[in-house]
């Protein structure tokens, strides 16, 4: 089994170098930023993929709150064949389902590639750990609740 570290590692390590200038700032650090909107629509779709009720409803009423439409947040679960989602909405979505349909084997070049012209390295790096932190949330909690669509494949 391959461990999170090193998947990771592998991740970090395919990324190209310099490909944009980072937004690191000598004072401060690096200060990446990610829309809250982008990360919200990432987390909902997650939580569409995982089944789990409570965070549908909990991301969609966060969304709906900030101005997203009832449209788009429909179309979400078919957001490939969407013309309603923009090419950065869409390579964070599917980095998203590439990092969380199988975890266990290195992210696809295609995944990585489809999001270097929208994000920094910094922002990808933001963006995988995102999305890891809330996969393994949901495998962690996947017990803890009754309010599961359809259980994790590995049960």
């Amino acid at each position: 089994m391959i461990s999170k570290q090193a998947r990771f590692t592998t991740f970090a390590s395919s990324l190209p170098r310099n490909r944009r200038k980072s937004n690191y700032n000598p004072v401060t650090g690096f200060t990446p930023y990610l829309d809250a909107g982008l990360l919200d629509l990432v987390r909902l779709r997650l939580a569409q993929i995982h089944g789990c009720k409570r965070s549908i409803a909990k991301y969609t009423n966060k969304l709906k709150a900030k101005g997203e439409t009832a449209e788009r947040l429909q179309r979400l679960m078919r957001w490939r064949r969407e013309e309603v989602f923009s090419l950065k909405e869409k390579a964070a979505l599917n980095l998203a389902e590439a990092l969380c349909h199988n975890p266990l084997s290195p992210v696809s070049n295609t995944a990585i590639l489809a999001a270097i012209p929208f994000f920094t390295e910094e922002e990808i790096i933001l963006l995988a750990l995102e999305i890891v932190a809330i996969t393994d949330r949901h495998y962690l909690k996947t017990f803890q609740h009754d309010d599961m669509i359809s259980r994790p494949p590995h049960e």
